[in-house]
């Protein structure tokens, strides 16, 4: 979303490598789409469509292929999952028609809970590009949204673990930046790296979602400066790993 990696490979071993990868990464595939389905066939009693996924793409639009939209529609019955699709729509309503904006989403099941994560990418700003994220998590046994703080309780942590989590990883990409000579410590200090970010308190506009069995935290920054730091960062940094 924020950037590609272009790298040139040699012929003979690099090959074979690329080859052998490859055929892992089916296999792997493979054994991960049938235990997704296995999971899926398990709560086709709570779906609206049977022949649906838990979640699936209600809208998408490829544009010119700078900028693509894919939107999400949960498929499970009730007045809560109701809610959340007409929460959904609100959140994206004004970027879904925007053709400089990125929309995203992932989902997982774990145990019985079905974690979502919509990502939202704004270009059409004044000075840098604007990252948004909304997160669900949902009890598939009672088709209820599990609360934040209900989930931190879960995984056996709260706010202040959380805090520090974020707070270190963003601490590891300053001293990052300024090894990478993006900074120089005595120009932009840490205080600066995070006025940049746009970041008064570290927990402001985090969502939770859980991937493979641990809890992340996403926490929206800008990435973008006169310093140049959308060189450095990715997709995945905007991920707060806080459970192992």
């Amino acid at each position: 979303m924020i950037k590609s990696i272009k790298r040139e490979n040699k012929f003979s071993l690099l090959q074979k490598v690329i080859v052998v990868t490859f055929a892992a990464f089916a296999i792997v595939f493979c054994i991960i789409s049938f235990y997704m389905k296995k999971q899926e066939e398990n709560y086709k009693k709570i779906k609206m469509s049977s022949s649906n996924y838990l979640v699936y793409t209600k809208y998408q639009d490829e544009g010119d292929g700078s900028y693509y939209i894919l939107v999400p529609y949960v498929n499970i019955k009730g007045e809560v999952v109701k809610a959340i699709n007409e929460d959904i729509d609100l959140f994206l309503n004004d970027f879904i028609h925007d053709k400089n904006s990125v929309i995203t989403y992932e989902y997982e099941i774990n145990g019985f809970i079905l974690s979502i994560i919509i990502k939202v990418i704004d270009y059409d700003t004044e000075y840098a590009p604007h990252p948004y994220f909304r997160g669900y998590n949902i009890n598939l046994e009672t088709q209820e949204l599990i609360s934040d703080e209900s989930l931190l309780s879960y995984f056996g942590v709260n706010e202040e673990f959380v805090s520090a989590k974020i707070s270190n990883q963003l601490l590891s990409y300053y001293d990052d930046l300024v090894r990478d000579n993006y900074y120089h410590s005595a120009e932009c200090d840490y205080s600066c790296f995070l006025k940049y970010r746009e970041i008064d308190n570290v927990l402001d506009n985090v969502v939770f979602y859980i991937k493979s069995g641990k809890l992340i935290a996403y926490r929206p920054f800008i990435f973008m400066s006169i310093y140049g730091e959308e060189e450095y960062f990715e997709d995945k940094d905007f991920e707060f790993t806080i459970t192992e």
